[in-house]
């Protein structure tokens, strides 16, 4: 898969490329999320989060995809020391009218009882998510930068 450096700041990397799921996503009966629709990702350093703007190959816009995550970390503005990304399971869609999901709470579960993710990783990534879902019904999430920004 091919990635497009976009912006990259001391406070942010955004990068876009054409998705590949692992299946679809349907929300409400629309499918927002699939082979062919194109991602732009905004990382923001020391956050718990990313979150993608996604599109369909038309160019419309079906929502936002976040992940919870460890903290993202990289050096100054330089996106090639970007830290691994650890991946908490749990996921947050929202579509463009402010409703949202909570997504893979299933592999998040198994995670946790497999050991995948320690008790004090488990307890971050529900905490994270009580946060942006809370910050979701305010209207403050996804980030201004996220929601204004324009192809």
């Amino acid at each position: 898969m091919r990635t497009l450096l976009l912006e990259a700041t001391d406070e942010r990397i955004v990068v876009g490329h054409q998705a590949s799921p692992s299946k679809p996503l349907e929300h409400r009966g629309e499918r927002v999320l699939d082979t062919g629709f194109w991602a732009v990702w905004f990382l923001f350093k020391d956050q718990p989060f990313d979150v993608g703007r996604f599109y369909r190959p038309d160019g419309a816009l079906t929502g936002y995809y976040a992940d919870i995550l460890e903290p993202v970390r990289w050096r100054d503005a330089d996106p090639a020391t970007l830290e691994p990304i650890v991946d908490l399971f749990l996921d947050l869609w929202i579509s463009t009218t402010g409703q949202h999901a909570v997504l893979d709470e299933d592999e998040f579960e198994e995670a946790v009882s497999l050991g995948s993710l320690t008790p004090a990783q488990a307890d971050h990534a529900r905490k994270v998510l009580e946060e942006l879902l809370e910050a979701t019904e305010q209207g403050t999430f996804p980030p201004a930068v996220v929601r204004d920004f324009r192809l």
